[in-house]
């Protein structure tokens, strides 16, 4: 084992490489548990992507965000490397 511990006990934004969001940007369901911190989707299945700080009327709070089990759509374009994303280029309206 290293010294950040095992894969299993490190939150999935650090071993996956995912940038956490903006807490800011979130809704209150994201920041809640129950909507996807990622895609917004309803959670059915989760997983802990990791903890923020979120300041709410001059309180600073750690706010746990839960993601997709298997992780969304969004999750694996994020927290894949460059490489390995898909090419959305050219995709959708003009």
């Amino acid at each position: 084992m290293t010294d950040g511990g095992s894969a299993a006990q490190q939150p999935l934004a650090a071993v996956r490489g995912i940038e956490m969001p903006d807490p800011d940007t979130l809704t209150g369901p994201q920041l809640e548990g129950w909507h996807c911190a990622l895609c917004g989707r309803r959670l059915y299945a989760d997983q802990l992507l990791g903890t923020v700080e979120w300041t709410c009327g001059g309180r600073t709070q750690g706010v746990e965000l839960w993601v997709c089990r298997p992780l969304c759509e969004v999750g694996l374009r994020v927290g894949a490397p460059a490489r390995l994303r898909p090419d959305t280029r050219g995709s959708g309206s003009p």
